[in-house]
């Protein structure tokens, strides 16, 4: 049993240090969104934009702020909403597995872009990119009815666009556990 136990405890390590650290756990993530349910009472942000599926009527969406997870290790081509391998689809993997750990919860996927373009571009971009992260957690197993998408363009930058590296700082995508 000993054996047993020491030969399981050494598999862990060595996942643990073959793990890509820039991949966010699927455990971590989880309990982020199952922690804030135990406050007093979740942080509510209402979103306004625009939801790809319906076109181009506004909506309003209330989410919990207090789960808000941002994930710029999710990559795209270059000025297009394709998603990069490696460590992009590593952490699609883990946020998955996380929803499927918060049992029947609803997500807001939202899509934001640095300043460089036109504002049109940049929000049809975010949409289109928040879109193809959708895709990739229904393709994971996430019901599609749990997720909904919002893209930002460049209007909710989290730092000025003043050189390469804060624009790479708001080219992201976020997650917040809807209320």
């Amino acid at each position: 049993m000993k054996r047993l136990h020491l030969i399981l405890l050494l598999f862990a390590a060595l996942r643990v240090v073959a793990a890509d650290p820039e991949v966010v756990p699927a455990e971590q993530i989880a309990r982020k969104w199952k922690r804030t349910k135990s406050i007093n009472g979740p942080t509510e942000k209402i979103r306004k934009g625009l939801e790809v599926e319906v076109g181009t009527q506004p909506v309003e969406v209330k989410v919990d702020a207090d789960t808000a997870v941002s994930f710029q290790n999710i990559q795209f081509q270059r000025d297009s909403a394709e998603l990069l391998d490696g460590v992009t689809a590593a952490q699609i993997g883990e946020i998955a597995r996380a929803m499927k750990q918060a049992g029947s919860e609803r997500f807001l996927i939202e899509g934001h872009t640095c300043d460089l373009g036109s504002d049109a571009h940049n929000l049809g971009l975010s949409q289109q990119r928040a879109l193809a992260v959708k895709r990739a957690l229904e393709w994971h197993g996430v019901e599609p009815g749990r997720l909904q998408v919002l893209g930002f363009g460049e209007s909710d930058p989290v730092i000025a666009n003043t050189d390469e590296t804060a624009r790479a700082k708001n080219r992201r995508v976020q997650i917040y556990r809807k209320l």
